[in-house]
């Protein structure tokens, strides 16, 4: 959720990627480790989009033995004249960091998993319906890029080229000695967008399409932010969900000093949410032993050690009457945890397919995760999950999945 976090990475269920096969913990990026929200965090993988191209060529890169393959994927990818950016005008306002005037529409988006190269255009909101389960169709509705998203897109490209290569070079200094998360967060670098007020508003605001919507139209007054990063993202659930206290929780130090300059009411330094209320209570924040009115776990799950230990937790947290947890993940899913410089296999084990399309992979989260954690579903969408790029490439993309979530009867 905040910067390039990951160190490998794996991406979007974009068609191109749906037939890299994987195993979690051994995929390694060529460029960039897109980063996750917390000590926990997320990967990334495959589907078929009507946009995607022919035959685009991918490297996967599994242990330590690269392997090239021509992956087909759905659709022509934009190509780019010849003469477009060759301008010594144009070369000028790059490493200025001065885009031109619709630049955005040229720009060149990572998938983090697979290197192919896209547009913002081809970036995916949009699903297969008619491939989802019966309730996960009821509850999809698509959001789409608004000028929040573009704003985000941009901001490499409107910092001078130096810079970024600066950046990316003391990153790679620094992870000698500190795990990535902390490297990014000293260095201000790597920021994630997953959604937008306007997207927080509409997820939070209008619910599903049956009537248990009224669960989300209840007023929100209590948010709590697990795995919060330097908590950008934790803002725009503030603002876009009119929430009046805010509990933001983070792992990492550099990150936790960050999120106290947000001024958010209480900030832990922790990964142990079975104690959240009762540091709450002694932060002076009282109403939290009623419960919250909305949790947000956003690309977390797939960087936590228990996930489904997690998921019980964060339930309980939830109020009986209105409550709601916000679930952002990476589809396909593919777990490690982050453990300082090394990456792991978490000790929870989910049993989901790590490759295969969106569709697929929100049908078996649903099936086998969370329903049976005791959740139903209010809504869902489908979203790109993006990190800011670098002195390379304007952005990079995985897929996600965004549940808005309520505790089911029984």
């Amino acid at each position: 959720r905040d910067m390039l976090r990951r160190a490998p990475m794996l991406a979007p269920s974009l068609g191109r990627c749906a037939a890299t096969k994987t195993s979690p913990c051994t995929v390694r990026l060529d460029r960039i480790a897109l980063a996750s929200r917390a000590p926990y965090r997320s990967a990334f993988p495959a589907l078929a989009s009507p946009r995607r191209a022919q035959g685009t060529r991918t490297r996967a890169v599994v242990g330590s033995s690269p392997e090239t393959k021509d992956i087909p994927s759905a659709g022509p990818l934009i190509k780019r004249s010849e003469k477009e950016g060759s301008s010594t005008m144009e070369r000028v306002r790059v490493w200025a960091g001065m885009p031109s005037e619709g630049a955005v529409e040229r720009l060149s988006v990572i998938c983090a998993h697979c290197n192919a190269k896209l547009t913002p255009s081809q970036m995916d909101y949009a699903a297969d319906e008619s491939r989802l389960l019966p309730e996960l169709r009821d509850a999809f509705r698509a959001l789409t890029r608004d000028a929040a998203t573009d704003a985000f897109l941009m901001r490499a490209s409107r910092r001078p080229y130096l810079v970024n290569w600066g950046q990316a070079a003391a990153c790679t200094f620094l992870r000698k000695f500190m795990s990535l998360t902390d490297a990014n967060a000293m260095l201000g670098r790597g920021k994630m967008h997953v959604l937008s007020e306007a997207h927080v508003a509409d997820l939070l605001g209008a619910g599903s399409h049956s009537d248990s919507s009224a669960v989300l139209r209840k007023n929100k007054k209590l948010l709590l932010d697990v795995g919060a990063g330097e908590g950008e993202v934790t803002e725009k659930f503030r603002n876009g969900g009119g929430f009046d206290v805010v509990v933001a929780t983070e792992a990492s130090a550099p990150m936790v000093r960050r999120l106290r300059q947000k001024k958010f009411q209480v900030v832990l330094e922790s990964t142990d949410v079975s104690t959240v209320t009762k540091k709450c209570v002694e932060a002076g924040v009282r109403s939290a032993t009623d419960g919250f009115d909305c949790v947000a776990l956003l690309n977390v799950l797939d960087r936590c050690d228990t996930p489904f230990t997690l998921l019980g937790q964060l339930r309980k947290l939830l109020k009986d009457e209105g409550g709601v947890l916000v679930l952002a993940v990476v589809v396909p899913f593919r777990p490690f945890v982050e453990d300082g410089n090394e990456h792991r296999a978490p000790r929870e084990q989910l049993g989901l397919d790590p490759n295969g399309a969106w569709e697929s992979g929100v049908n078996a989260i649903w099936e086998k995760v969370l329903r049976p954690s005791g959740f139903k579903v209010e809504r869902l969408a489908r979203v790109p999950y993006i990190s800011e790029g670098d002195q390379k490439h304007g952005a990079y993309i995985l897929d996600d999945a965004v549940f808005v979530l309520s505790k089911a009867s029984g």
